[in-house]
């Protein structure tokens, strides 16, 4: 409370507060702020609202672009592969062959250094006449000349029915055949092989897009045409398709696509997958792996609800051993590296060169890095890389359980093909400790990398000496008479220098496409050496 007076004697000027003018002052002030909090709060709130609708309305988001680009080249693959599938339902080797005649006129006018001349008028005999300048014989049933046109066509619809063939019901399971003159085959091998590289585009670009039924349905459509007796297709929808089955947690459908499909398929994809879902069916294992963090599982929410929740796979621990088994024949050398995983990472360096080439392996050390180098090896770490070092070492030692007649050689039929009642069932897998050497494939691989160096460099230097050779057979010089119109050389240098000063030094470099370089197998040879002299140091093996 205010008090005093004007008085000139003993009173006093100053203001007085009391307790409660104190609370006022404070609860005033309180008050104050969380309005002002309250509004900037709203502000806030209204400001992120709007960012979001502007960037859910925006047309220009990287991410609409990209969805949009490849939405389209889905569109236009789905649409190439539907006109080339109607095509091969309806093969005519005459239209064929007229079509390959006219392609390659094509490329002989687009080669052609000199423009083709100008033509001149042509003659009667090309003049189409229509009206009442066309002859009798074209417009009156009573001349002799007269062609029915409906029943000329009708004739030569009649006889392409006869000719036309269904490649894709003739040929189905044969696709991968690299040999067809041999066997009397009229086949369309390149048709066949573009049909099948669509079908591949199809699958990746709807994965991408995750439109996963119609991966699926694109590369089973491709393993069915390619035929399941190969070893070695001519696509890679087998790999494809497991990863996608692993990708999308369908254990139980990878399990029968590498169990009782591609037994005896020797991929790593489909050997190693086949026994790492057998392994981690076991409720050990698969409970070692259910730690995904928060983020994992944010992250495959979408994936998790197209597939089914959860797997009841029953595998016996004979099949697991029998799957493990497989693998380690298949490739050991990638038995060694999911075995000590952690060793082989701090010795192997480069391996994303090989996972991310875009051709396919061509060695069973190329097979076993791509494979390593994915996040599939990951899924090794724990009970499953314990599980496969026991075998292996066991196998090592001679120690192992299966023991007696090689399993190698499968019952097969007259044509070579195995039979189909051994086809799906393989009692006994041997492996013997000659199967997992790993210096011996090394020092083979490295033998066979040298032996193409040299080759490649023979060649090399036959061409160099051909282009030599021509050189040295050209003219050295011209005549005196030819010599005003040739430039001095130093002229023409500087006049090169001045004009290439002013050009973009980058341009030559865009247009110029670097060729990839070969995969450098023999540094990985020693890389992969190095590691297993650092696991057999820690007494591992």
């Amino acid at each position: 409370k205010k008090g005093g007076g004007n008085g000139g004697g003993g009173g006093s000027s100053t203001a007085c507060w009391s307790g409660a003018d104190h609370a006022m002052h404070n609860e005033e002030r309180r008050r104050k702020l969380e309005k002002k909090r309250a509004r900037d709060d709203n502000t806030l709130e209204k400001v992120s609202q709007q960012e979001r609708r502007r960037v859910a309305l925006t047309h220009e988001s990287a991410e609409k672009k990209e969805g949009l680009r490849l939405q389209l080249h889905l569109t236009k693959t789905k649409r190439e592969l539907s006109i080339l599938k109607e095509r091969l339902e309806r093969y005519d080797p005459v239209d064929e062959a007229e079509r390959v005649a006219q392609r390659e006129r094509e490329e002989q006018e687009t080669n052609q250094e000199e423009p083709p001349k100008k033509k001149g008028r042509k003659g009667p005999e090309t003049w189409k006449l229509r009206g009442a300048a066309r002859p009798a014989h074209e417009v009156y049933d009573f001349d002799v000349r007269y062609v029915d046109p409906h029943v000329e066509a009708h004739k030569k619809a009649t006889a392409r029915a006869q000719r036309s063939q269904n490649i894709l019901a003739l040929y189905r399971g044969q696709f991968a055949n690299s040999d067809t003159t041999n066997n009397n085959n009229n086949m369309p091998v390149e048709v066949c092989r573009d049909y099948l590289s669509l079908l591949m585009q199809v699958g990746h670009l709807s994965q991408e897009a995750h439109q996963y039924k119609s991966a699926r349905a694109s590369w089973l459509e491709c393993i069915d045409l390619e035929g399941d007796q190969h070893n070695h297709p001519v696509t890679s929808a087998r790999e494809s398709l497991m990863r996608l089955y692993l990708d999308l947690q369908r254990y139980e459908a990878a399990w029968r696509l590498g169990r009782e499909r591609f037994i005896h398929d020797t991929s790593v994809w489909i050997r190693y997958s086949t026994a790492l879902v057998s392994i981690m069916s076991h409720p050990a294992a698969a409970s070692a792996k259910s730690t995904d963090t928060k983020k994992d599982k944010k992250k495959n929410k979408n994936k998790k609800s197209m597939t089914s929740s959860s797997t009841n796979l029953k595998i016996s621990p004979e099949l697991q051993t029998q799957q493990l088994l497989l693998a380690i024949r298949a490739n050991p050398l990638c038995a060694y590296y999911l075995a000590f995983y952690d060793i082989f990472q701090d010795a192997m360096e480069y391996t994303e060169d090989i996972a991310n080439a875009d051709d396919e392996p061509q060695s069973s050390l190329e097979e076993a890095i791509e494979y390593c180098a994915s996040p599939y090896a990951k899924l090794w770490k724990g009970a499953p890389a314990q599980a496969l070092r026991t075998v292996l070492l066991q196998v090592r030692k001679g120690t192992h359980a299966n023991t007696g007649n090689d399993n190698h050689g499968e019952k097969k039929d007259d044509s070579g093909n195995v039979k189909e009642a051994n086809k799906k069932q393989i009692n006994k897998i041997i492996v013997q400790p000659s199967d997992v050497e790993w210096e011996e494939r090394l020092n083979a691989l490295e033998q066979e990398f040298e032996s193409r160096n040299d080759m490649k460099e023979a060649a090399v230097e036959e061409q160099m000496d051909e282009t030599g050779q021509e050189a040295v057979d050209a003219p050295e010089s011209k005549s005196k008479d030819d010599a005003p119109d040739q430039p001095n050389e130093g002229e023409e240098k500087q006049d090169n220098d001045e004009e290439g000063s002013d050009a973009d030094p980058d341009e030559g470099n865009e247009e110029e496409e670097e060729e990839p370089e070969p995969v450098d197998l023999g540094m990985y040879v020693n890389m992969f050496r190095t590691a297993m002299e650092m696991v057999q140091e820690e007494g591992l093996l």
